[in-house]
């Protein structure tokens, strides 16, 4: 491959600005056909409700809420280092983090006494330091965000846990807006906090007993973007990732993805598939030549 290579001008544009001025712009221009849109759910519906009237494309993915199903004949010692990676990445900031873990009842004193020491030992602070775990949240406000959500648990009686270790040096000069790993107990399924999506370093975890009952509740949001199912059982695995309502499930992993699988989800998680050759109906459009030869 050359490596001077380069492309051509106008095929790749950056427009910086704020969404109700240089995103209206955009996604209203009349040269502008195809739309592919990674974000929240609230801005992908405006987005379907503003180009309506227009002859667009869309490929959108939003919001996630994201469920793991541990069974109770997983091992631990197997499943903790990826939990902790698909719960705390990037902050929670990740539409992929898993933020709702239901833990089959039988293992599920022994899993938060082994979980949240895991927890505890993430390091926050500067990102640019290798010594660290978890950095930032991306703003002031979004941080007052996610502590709302922690008034909310505090209101409804929940068990609060807030662990791990942060950085003394950010700590003494105030730089940055840290939510530090934070983990949640006893939340009912109809609460803010298991329906809405926090986009932060927050996980809810509540037991449950049967494979029915755990499939019934991660279902029972209005997001489907992905799913994780922990187990030992191959059938098991089978029967509840046919039945979970969202656009990838993994098991016995997380975020392992190659580029030629669809990609994206279903309900509110959005719309359209990435991934070739799934994105190929959105970004091209097929004609019909037909020649009469006689």
């Amino acid at each position: 491959m050359n490596k001077n290579r380069k492309l051509p001008p106008g095929v790749v544009n950056f427009v910086f600005g704020l969404g109700p001025r240089v995103g209206q712009t955009l996604i209203t221009h009349p040269n502008v056909n195809v739309i592919s849109f990674t974000g929240s759910t609230m801005t992908g519906y405006h987005i379907k409700k503003a180009t309506a009237g227009l002859s667009v494309k869309l490929s959108l993915e939003m919001g996630g809420k994201n469920a793991a199903i541990i069974f109770d004949d997983v091992v631990l010692s197997k499943l903790l280092p990826v939990l902790i990676r698909s719960c705390f990445s990037n902050s929670g900031q990740i539409c992929l983090c898993t933020s709702r873990l239901y833990v089959q009842r039988g293992i599920y004193d022994e899993f938060l006494a082994k979980f949240i020491p895991e927890v505890k030992k993430l390091k926050v602070g500067d990102p640019f330091n290798d010594t660290t775990n978890m950095g930032p949240v991306v703003s002031k406000e979004h941080k007052n965000k996610i502590e709302k959500y922690f008034e909310i648990a505090k209101q409804d009686g929940n068990e609060i846990i807030t662990a791990g270790e942060m950085d003394t040096n950010i700590k003494a000069t105030n730089k940055g807006y840290y939510v530090m790993p934070t983990v949640i107990l006893n939340v009912d399924d109809k609460s803010k906090l298991m329906t809405e999506e926090i986009f932060g370093p927050v996980v809810c975890i509540v037991p449950f007993d049967t494979e029915d009952e755990a499939i019934e509740r991660a279902n029972s949001t209005q997001y489907g973007l992905c799913g994780c199912i922990w187990t030992e059982n191959l059938g098991r695995a089978h029967r509840v990732a046919a039945q979970m309502e969202c656009g990838t499930v993994w098991t016995n992993c997380w975020a392992l993805r190659d580029l030629r699988m669809p990609f994206g989800g279903v309900k509110d998680s959005g719309i359209g598939r990435e991934g070739y050759p799934y994105s190929e109906e959105v970004f091209t459009e097929y004609k019909a030549v037909c020649m009469n030869l006689a």
